[in-house]
């Protein structure tokens, strides 16, 4: 008999690319969903729709007969900063409270971000043991959720994962930074350069999927990159290269990025949509290094980075090219 799964976010990114592999896998697959999602990654595909809202007043649908539960949902801009914690931490407590009901549950998987843990040391990569330090209220509010998860790590087997800066296919988010630098520029906070950690999106989905398949003991914490340090100018050669253009980097004062970052959130409360840029996102743009460790998923969970990220860049590129983003 097939093992059902829920995943919530599953029209998202990241989330619609787990559905495809878990589908791929054999398993059954349920997502939940608002009456307003929008499902075009998953329409003609054998997924279940759970409706429901975990912000709504309504109680959530019983959850029966999952064997795993999979939390991708969450909110990565907002017009305030209430509103992430209202999503990622309030909306995690809410599935948390339905998934306490779901008898024989295997597993419940968090997907938090590196944010959570906030900027890696300069002198190393950040380990999972490292004092977590958001500097964002994204980051904030998703380590407020990693403690609603590990509050539970007693009661049902629980697993967060910590992926850094993730990119592919159907990713409208740093889509930004790749459309950007089509036109020929790119704009670079700071004079020292910025290191960042990459994943490709297949690679996160190989750790989500590893994170039900290999046992290992409740509560625990991976990180998950492509295990390589980037500086964002390599970064930025990279997509200029596969798309054959010349590139100019523009150098920010950091000031003018935080007074350009205080207008867009403004404006975007005028419009009421939320800034691609602002003040959240600046602090961590202003950090010199995000890089993380991934030893400990690679022992515990046999994890395997396949792409680099010249490799991910062209597969990514290209999708782009081809939907007619770019």
């Amino acid at each position: 008999m097939k093992e059902r799964v829920l995943v919530t976010g599953a029209t998202g990114f990241i989330g619609s690319h787990l559905v495809d592999e878990l589908l791929w896998k054999g398993y059954e697959v349920a997502a939940l969903v608002r009456e307003s999602s929008d499902l075009r990654w998953l329409r003609g595909k054998q997924v279940e729709y759970v409706y429901g809202d975990l912000l709504g007043k309504d109680q959530l649908p019983a959850l029966t007969g999952f064997s795993y539960i999979f939390h991708l949902g969450g909110a990565t801009k907002a017009l305030r900063q209430r509103d992430f914690y209202h999503t990622n931490k309030e909306g995690t407590e809410r599935l948390i409270a339905a998934a306490r009901k779901v008898k024989g549950l295997k597993r419940f998987v968090y997907l938090s971000s590196q944010a959570a843990a906030g900027p890696s040391p300069v002198e190393r990569a950040q380990h999972e043991g490292d004092p977590p330090c958001p500097v964002s209220p994204y980051g904030k509010s998703k380590l407020h959720g990693e403690e609603a998860v590990l509050n539970c790590r007693d009661q049902f087997p629980v697993t967060i994962v910590r992926p850094s800066a993730v990119y592919g296919p159907r990713d409208a988010y740093m889509f930004e930074y790749f459309k950007v630098i089509s036109r020929g520029y790119i704009p670079l906070i700071g004079k020292d350069p910025t290191f960042l950690s990459f994943c490709y999106v297949e690679d996160l989905v190989q750790a989500l999927m590893l994170s039900i398949q290999r046992d290992h003991p409740s509560g625990e914490i991976f990180f998950i990159s492509d295990g390589e340090k980037y500086s964002l100018d390599f970064f930025s050669d990279v997509v200029s290269s596969v798309l054959h253009i010349k590139l100019r980097k523009i150098r920010i004062p950091l000031w003018a990025a935080w007074f350009y970052a205080a207008a867009s959130d403004g404006w975007g409360l005028i419009r009421k949509r939320p800034a691609a840029f602002h003040r959240g996102k600046c602090a961590e743009a202003s950090q010199r290094q995000w890089i993380c460790d991934i030893t400990k998923a690679k022992k515990q969970l046999g994890f395997r980075p396949r792409f680099r990220l010249e490799a991910g860049v062209k597969v990514t590129l290209r999708w782009y090219t081809d939907k007619g983003w770019l």
